[in-house]
């Protein structure tokens, strides 16, 4: 059996879509564990609806005190032999979990990974079916690291539930998947990715990502990731420093662009950026080092051209409420 875990809060307008497409599951033998906490729409109404007709689901409810929190309540109702999640404001392609299952199997695996749609109101862009890969734990961390096909979330992933003994998802941390999902990927003897993408993730406005102090959360997290990663697999601290580069200069671009900029976090950001850029044993390439060199010397040249290119991708990719 598959337990899919679906955390539903203030989602009314996409989560029957998002129910419908896991009970069409090609593969039956699945659990949907809805946790859906008293929000401030009809999404615990909808929920309560499917509920009634498909002995197949399980639904929790109560006060909303985070997605850890619900997630942490679908994993201990959790009965299956895999675990899976699915976003309650995207859906997923009919045969999702049997083709996951299926490599599960068939590479012997721990955990299975999909490609993703990536969806617009008015388009929608895919991943590049290709041959599946069979991973090592430290080669697939090397691949989040380096943005080369996916990252650490839970809902493009199916996990052999034995994996999560021992593990919760953390209250205290806003950005809990990405300090799980390394441990898990660590603990596995084998990852399967098949970028044939099979889940639709729906790109929304209002990204958290994006907003003063959800910045300061994103990075907080990301130390914590690179400080357990580069103590199970010492050999991926120079690729755990190339992201954080990364990641910290796109804080600095996100607090620039905010409406309320914290500008000591944008000092301390760039002390780490100066720091990093300046280390022998960091490779980092000509593209970075020139948002690297704008980050530290040409703050507004880097606020332009942030807007400039959030003002390109908003007049193409018209973005879901």
């Amino acid at each position: 059996m598959i337990s899919i875990i679906m955390i539903v809060y203030d989602v009314e307008r996409y989560v029957e879509e998002s129910i419908k497409s896991v009970l069409a599951q090609t593969y039956k033998d699945i659990e949907l564990i809805v946790v859906a906490d008293h929000g401030p729409d009809r999404s615990e109404e909808i929920c309560r609806k499917y509920a009634a007709f498909d002995t197949r689901i399980k639904l929790i409810t109560g006060e909303a005190k985070g997605i850890a929190d619900a997630r942490n309540r679908g994993l201990a109702a959790a009965s299956g032999e895999y675990i899976g999640f699915v976003d309650s404001d995207d859906y997923i392609e009919p045969d999702m979990f049997e083709s996951m299952v299926g490599n599960i199997e068939k590479y012997n695996a721990d955990i299975a990974i999909c490609g993703r749609f990536y969806e617009y109101e008015n388009t929608t862009l895919k991943d590049e079916a290709k041959k599946p890969s069979v991973l090592t734990a430290k080669e697939a961390l090397a691949v989040t690291l380096g943005h080369e096909g996916f990252f650490l979330h839970c809902w493009d992933k199916l996990f052999k539930a034995k994996l999560f003994t021992g593990i919760d998802f953390r209250t205290d941390v806003t950005v809990e998947d990405r300090i799980v999902v390394d441990r898990l990927l660590a603990r596995a003897n084998r990852i399967v990715y098949d970028p044939a993408p099979k889940y639709h993730f729906r790109e929304r406005s209002g990204s958290n990502s994006k907003r003063s102090g959800m910045v300061r959360k994103n990075i907080q997290a990301n130390a914590l990731m690179e400080e357990f990663v580069c103590g199970a697999f010492p050999e991926l601290a120079g690729k755990c420093s190339q992201f954080m580069v990364y990641e910290y200069i796109t804080a600095i671009q996100n607090e620039l662009v905010c409406d309320s900029p914290n500008r000591d976090d944008i000092k301390e950001y760039a002390s780490y950026v100066r720091d990093a850029v300046s280390r022998d044993d960091i490779v980092i390439g000509r593209g970075l080092r020139i948002k690297a060199f704008m980050a530290l010397y040409l703050r507004p040249v880097l606020k332009h051209y942030t807007k400039w290119r959030q003002r390109r991708t908003a007049a193409g990719f018209v973005r879901f409420p």
